[in-house]
């Protein structure tokens, strides 16, 4: 009697502090890639070509200080008929110019120098398609002589792993809550019918990472939903989920979790 007692206390006081599970069912998101993301090569072309830079009508501006005089620029094709396939970016400071044809710049590349602290960011592709949004910053400097040179990155793979420490799920009917160190960040209500309901592993991260160069590198990934119907991630619904990035030796480290509005 009394060991029945004992219990009933303890659900009794589970349901005072509004539930012993809850904010506690948390899974771990999963992650569409399995390793880290090869850059690829860029076409012989893009080397050719820019083995002399010539900043004609084939390149395209994509910042233009005129303070500092450093100015960055995306090689749109190699010819008529030869396309870059996204490869291929020039860095200006004053009359110095630094070829870097193995730079993948993509769709929508962006930059932005910081004078104070002398580093020069850069945003390319790794991966863009339907559905998909892969970038990768790329954090360069200047030498004493004006040449740019790429001293550090960050590979997809390693920013959906360090995502993936850190944020884990709940779902409850069709309400899914996202936590950053288990503490609430984000709810999301799926609307998606007829998709036979979520698949056991339900949310994923991986296709869409982005990042945002206007102030403090800031990292922004949209989850995806995996149902019973199909083969593919569904992103309606699914917040953006944004981080403030801080490069370390050991990799990035993410904090101030925020939903993007």
């Amino acid at each position: 009697m009394k060991q029945w007692l004992a219990v009933a206390a303890v659900v009794a006081l589970c349901g005072v502090m509004t539930g012993c599970n809850k904010g506690y069912n948390q899974s771990p998101v999963n992650g569409t890639m399995e390793e880290a993301v090869a850059p690829g090569d860029a076409p012989q072309a893009v080397y050719d070509l820019m083995k002399q830079v010539n900043l004609d009508d084939r390149y395209e501006t994509v910042m233009d200080d005129k303070t500092t005089g450093v100015a960055v620029y995306s090689l749109l094709n190699c010819g008529d008929t030869v396309s870059s396939e996204g490869y291929g970016m020039v860095v200006g400071k004053g009359d110095v110019k630094t070829a870097l044809p193995q730079l993948r710049h993509g769709r929508m590349p962006r930059a932005r120098y910081d004078a104070a602290t002398g580093d020069l960011w850069i945003l390319g592709s790794d991966m863009e398609g339907t559905g998909v949004n892969v970038e990768r910053p790329y954090l360069l400097r200047f030498d004493d002589d004006g040449y740019a040179h790429i001293v550090n990155s960050i590979d997809p793979y390693e920013m959906q792993e360090a995502l993936r420490k850190v944020l884990t799920y709940s779902i409850e009917g069709q309400e899914i809550t996202f936590y950053a160190d288990e503490q609430e960040i984000a709810k999301a209500t799926n609307t998606m019918e007829d998709m036979g309901g979520f698949m056991d592993d339900a949310i994923y991260i991986g296709e869409q990472i982005a990042y945002s160069i206007e102030g403090p590198l800031t990292v922004r990934v949209t989850p995806g939903v995996n149902f019973v119907v199909g083969k593919v991630l569904h992103y309606d619904d699914m917040p953006t989920i944004s981080a403030t990035v801080t490069m370390t030796d050991s990799g990035p480290t993410l904090s101030d979790f925020k939903v993007e509005k």
